[in-house]
């Protein structure tokens, strides 16, 4: 082989090598569109009815509230994160059994949840949409929250610019066909900003990591993992996923406020006429 056949090969080889390394930092065809919570589907199409006792609360889910009580085994961030000693012992002060009455209050709930509450949101307008853009991925709410995922190359804001906030500020990085966010900046508090007894509660300290990925074409999955140095043991992790929607072909805003179509009727989540 020549001299000039062997640096031929080489630019050929760097140039394909640069070409694979440039595509796993690009989003992967099929995350964008609209998706909702496979407890979203679940409580849609009646597979929550009559579903037993609640092992979180110790409610029997036989009567009419069968529905709101059983988000609670479905909805993971509704759960008890692992707490260290001292907001292990706040929480038990805090618990108390849970009734139909609170549980219909948190489905119901009026008014912007942030995050990371937003990314798993059982009841019927918690769907969001998906955008991508070479620049942000944006997930986009019904009540009109934006959450920006700055996928540039920027960093978090630094000093007096970062604030906590409901949304955090979020960046990420493309690695293959998955989407890496870091969030940090959340605002302390409960997981859902309603005085729901046990509900898990965060400090403002608190580092979320998600891996969003496809795991079939309309199968979206985010593994989460939420760090706390003032609050938890050890990391908490979740996995939620999410199906296509394909029944509407827009995000339809939503203000719970003046148009509440999720109305509860005998301790049932239906959907009113606008």
């Amino acid at each position: 082989m020549t001299h000039r056949m062997r640096w031929i090969l080489c630019v050929m080889a760097a140039a394909i090598g640069s070409g694979s390394s440039a595509q796993s930092k690009h989003a992967p065809p099929g995350l964008a569109g609209l998706w909702e919570t496979e407890t979203a589907v679940a409580l849609l199409n009646g597979e929550l009815d009559g579903a037993g006792p609640d092992t979180r609360t110790g409610v029997n889910a036989a009567g009419p509230p069968a529905q709101e009580l059983a988000l609670f085994r479905r909805v993971k961030l509704w759960n008890k994160p692992p707490y260290n000693a001292e907001w292990e012992a706040k929480s038990r002060a805090a618990a108390a059994p849970a009734g139909a009455g609170d549980i219909q209050q948190l489905v119901k709930a009026c008014g912007p949840s942030g995050f990371p509450a937003l990314m798993e949101n059982p009841t019927s307008d918690g769907m969001f949409q998906l955008v991508v853009t070479p620049e942000e991925t944006l997930i986009l709410i019904p009540n009109g929250d934006v959450r920006q995922i700055f996928t540039d190359g920027r960093g978090h804001p630094q000093g007096d610019s970062l604030w906590p906030t409901l949304l955090g500020d979020s960046i990420g990085t493309w690695n293959g066909k998955s989407l890496i966010i870091d969030t940090i900046a959340r605002k302390a508090g409960p997981i859902v900003p309603l005085p729901i007894p046990g509900m898990a509660n965060l400090s403002d300290q608190a580092h979320f990591t998600e891996r969003l990925q496809l795991i079939d074409p309309d199968t979206l999955q985010n593994e989460m993992t939420i760090a706390d140095p003032q609050r938890l043991s050890h990391s908490w992790r979740v996995s939620i996923r999410y199906k296509r929607v394909t029944e509407v072909d827009r995000l339809i805003p939503i203000n719970c406020a003046e148009n509440d179509r999720d109305t509860v009727v005998n301790g049932k989540l239906t959907i009113a006429p606008p």
